[in-house]
């Protein structure tokens, strides 16, 4: 059979296609449901040659696992260059779909990582953890605002600590507050053993894995956040440098440069957020435990705000994670 280049723009309900062959004839466009019976249906129609591009959203993963066996490759699109490379002021989810399959075609499509399947399990639960632990943040703020509201405050850093608990048992609150906070602590409960058997699965599950047992003997990287930066990169050969990882983790500056103005801004913030996140969150703990990471912190302290000084730390941390993935060393303190 001949080959040819599908677009898929995917929607919640309804997903549009279009089909071109390798001269850029549209040879088929439609519509399917984006559930089983609506891509079983697709399926049916799929030419063994064709190659399958689609946009990194929603339940893409699902999608390709299920037409991938069926074409010659699937290509997931980097959604921000494939948004620069495709405007148009007139845009459509035909368009769309046809303008994938072009790029796809002329070989200008901006491919994104498809997440192996191995990987996705571990993190789907790390993800999940994280959003458990939101969760909680926000019952934590609601308990603080209740007790604000009745002109209460209580004195411990942690509002569910078994200290915070007792103090605020002993404050004079109304029914119906009392309520409240009576149920926003047991939720908070109920989460902490969710969170807590999520955790020493999680755990257990990467003890083995060579990568997670090197990120561990970085300062600052314990079982979670070593197991979260092994499924977010999964596979650093695919950066070519440690440029591109940085760049990866949206902890680079924006750059505009025009004749001989160059303008340099805050970071960027594209790509991996649970990355950035891990980073920034492991800085504080880096830069007390390490000696030339606290070097790093001070030096930028002097001239810039603590929160940069903060961010300088987590950069460098995402540096020597690439470093020490690619040339499968643990972490040495530099003399």
């Amino acid at each position: 059979m001949p080959e040819s280049f599908i677009g898929v723009d995917l929607h919640k309900k309804n997903c549009v296609f279009s089909e071109l062959d390798s001269r850029g004839n549209l040879i088929r466009k439609g519509t399917f449901s984006n559930n089983n019976s609506g891509i079983g249906k697709f399926i049916m129609n799929l030419n063994a040659q064709a190659k399958i591009t689609v946009e990194p959203l929603l339940n893409y993963l699902w999608f390709l696992d299920q037409v991938s066996p069926h074409v010659e490759s699937v290509h997931p699109a980097n959604p921000q260059r494939v948004r620069i490379i495709a405007e148009a002021k007139n845009k459509t989810d035909s368009y769309d779909s046809r303008m994938l399959a072009e790029l796809l075609r002329t070989n200008f499509l901006p491919e994104s990582y498809y997440i192996p399947k191995e990987v996705r399990g571990l993190r789907l639960l790390l993800r999940q953890r994280h959003h458990l632990v939101k969760i909680r943040t926000g019952l934590k703020s609601r308990i603080r605002h209740l007790l604000f509201l009745n002109g209460s405050v209580v004195t411990g850093s942690d509002i569910s600590s078994p200290k915070s608990n007792q103090e605020i048992t002993e404050l004079d609150l109304p029914n119906m507050t009392r309520g409240s906070v009576n149920q926003c602590q047991e939720l908070i409960k109920s989460l902490n053993m969710e969170i807590k058997r999520l955790e020493d699965y999680l755990c257990r599950s990467c003890a083995d894995i060579e990568d997670v047992k090197l990120l561990k003997t970085i300062p600052g990287i314990a079982d979670l956040r070593a197991a979260i930066i092994y499924s977010e990169v999964f596979d650093i050969t695919r950066f070519k440098s440690y440029k591109k990882f940085c760049s990866y983790t949206g902890m680079v500056p924006i750059v505009r440069a025009s004749g001989d103005k160059v303008y340099t801004g805050s970071m960027t913030k594209e790509g991996s957020k649970s990355l950035r996140y891990v980073f920034i969150e492991a800085a504080p703990t880096a830069h007390r435990k390490s000696r030339s990471l606290g070097r790093l912190y001070y030096r930028t302290l002097c001239r810039s705000s603590p929160q940069i000084a903060k961010v300088a730390v987590a950069h460098k941390l995402a540096k020597i994670v690439y470093a020490m993935l690619k040339n499968r060393q643990p972490f040495i303190e530099p003399k």
